[in-house]
């Protein structure tokens, strides 16, 4: 197979995640001796994507609203540690463990800080907001804390969801507890292990939109290499950036990139990031996504369906089972900007449907069934079409 140049293909909008991919001939050995392969698919991804895909640790903003404060164990308790120690070990549940007991913080000051156009309007709220930390009873409680009998102190912060996480602080004692009370109610940094924090949820708070170029693109290979999938993204030297450890994760991405090319409204909320006109938060994948259609509003495509078609009730109950199979959810958590500053949690999600779902109305109704393959598209995720938009928000 001759070696060809993926060209770079004119992208719908200004919002994309990989292109289609093309086997090559590429002297992978030349990349890495790793590969030890000369035979391969090779893709463009965007600069998402590769914040997506990348091991490498984040940097996202919280807000610092309290603290957990752990004590050292009492001299009884490490006596009966001892004991326990000594004892056979059908024995040790006898003498059943105490907790260390820990003390937790939260702040009753007003955490969800306005985010306005304003600047100078923001600025000022915020002179106010701190000029109150004096009234807060979390001061007054971390300045009576005795260090001497602390083993640990851990930040908590929250998300404007409200999910809590902790914070693990540098330092001695004395430098943790002056590290929450001068920066308690406000946005912290928190390093996270890297995008994908659990199985198809991805921190988006820290990719920086505001820098995504849809003009720039990066390699990505693909190889066999004895009986598994590898892949790794390339640098601008044609040298490995980083392995990608999990290539399932290129799944995912092949799913987003169906999502903005079908739903206008989920690529438009990505768009306004790009824009500085929302701050992005999280993005999730449903594997097991499921609306009972036969309990909700049908979508538009399968109304429209059923008045073309003059459908009888068994043929759309047959249609209505076969929606429930097969969903797939993808999630976008976003915060836009508002000129009140009352910050509201939208959410866009595209449910997506695998095409096999309708395989049992191929052949009682074969013309639907040709009108929904026409919506659908191909990747290496598989065939899906876009089922159903649907947009929240929480106050």
């Amino acid at each position: 197979m001759v070696s060809r140049k993926i060209k770079e293909k004119s992208w719908p909008g200004d919002m994309w995640i990989i292109s289609d991919g093309i086997y090559t001939d590429l002297d992978l050995n030349g990349i890495d001796e790793v590969m030890n392969t000369g035979f391969g698919k090779e893709y463009r991804i965007s600069d998402l994507a590769r914040y997506m895909l990348n091991p490498s640790p984040v940097e996202v903003e919280k807000t610092l609203v309290g603290c957990e404060v752990r004590y050292q164990r009492s001299s009884s308790q490490k006596a009966r540690d001892r004991v326990r120690r000594i004892l056979p070990k059908k024995l040790r549940g006898l003498l059943k463990d105490r907790n260390t007991p820990h003390k937790v913080l939260i702040s009753q000051l007003e955490r969800k800080m306005p985010t306005l156009k304003d600047g100078d309007l923001e600025l000022y709220i915020r002179k106010i907001y701190e000029s109150l930390k004096t009234y807060d009873s979390t001061l007054k409680e971390l300045s009576r804390l005795d260090i001497d009998k602390i083993s640990d102190v851990l930040g908590i912060c929250e998300d404007i969801d409200g999910n809590r996480s902790l914070l693990a602080l540098q330092g001695g004692i004395d430098k943790r507890i002056n590290y929450i009370g001068n920066l308690i109610s406000k946005d912290v940094k928190v390093i996270l292990e890297k995008a994908h924090v659990a199985s198809g949820l991805f921190e988006m708070g820290g990719f920086d939109f505001k820098t995504y170029n849809p003009k720039r693109s990066y390699r990505m290979i693909k190889f066999f290499k004895e009986g598994r999938i590898k892949c790794c993204v390339l640098d601008s030297h044609n040298n490995v950036e980083y392995w990608v450890d999990d290539t399932r994760l290129v799944h995912y991405i092949h799913l987003l990139e169906q999502s903005i090319r079908t739903n206008h409204k989920f690529a438009d909320s990505l768009r306004q990031c790009k824009e500085g006109n929302a701050k992005p938060l999280k993005l999730f994948f449903h594997k097991r996504f499921q609306i009972d259609y036969s309990k909700t509003n049908l979508p538009a495509v399968y109304i429209e369906a059923f008045k073309t078609y003059n459908m009888g009730r068994n043929e759309r109950d047959l249609v209505v089972n076969s929606l429930k199979k097969l969903q797939l959810g993808i999630s976008f958590n976003y915060v836009p900007q508002s000129d009140s500053g009352e910050d509201k949690l939208f959410t866009n999600t595209c449910v997506m449907h695998d095409f096999r779902a309708l395989e049992p109305i191929k052949n009682n109704l074969p013309l639907l069934y040709l009108e929904i393959n026409k919506r659908a598209s191909v990747s290496e995720a598989g065939k899906f079409y876009l089922l159903d938009s649907i947009r929240e928000h929480k106050k």
